[in-house]
């Protein structure tokens, strides 16, 4: 995921530039930088967030019904 982060920030930075908050700018004054690619980066953050949600949710649960998370003891979730 870092390396995500770094491509998104190489991606949107710009020399100069200023959040894309148009209310004291004039059109077409100064630089301002890609909100698209802030975008991404805290979709990213989000999703890795729930991803380790979910699995942390599951080991509860594991822990729970089988009083182990020990992948060797698990016998009973063999196919």
């Amino acid at each position: 995921m870092s390396s995500t982060y770094l491509l998104l920030l190489a991606v949107g930075y710009r020399r100069g530039a200023t959040a894309p908050v148009y209310s004291d700018l004039t059109p077409g004054t100064r630089p301002v930088v890609d909100p698209v690619v802030q975008a991404l980066a805290l979709t990213d953050v989000v999703v890795g967030a729930t991803v380790t949600a979910l699995l942390l949710a599951l080991t509860i649960q594991l822990r729970k019904r089988h009083h182990t998370v020990d992948p060797q003891a698990l016998t009973g979730l063999k196919g």
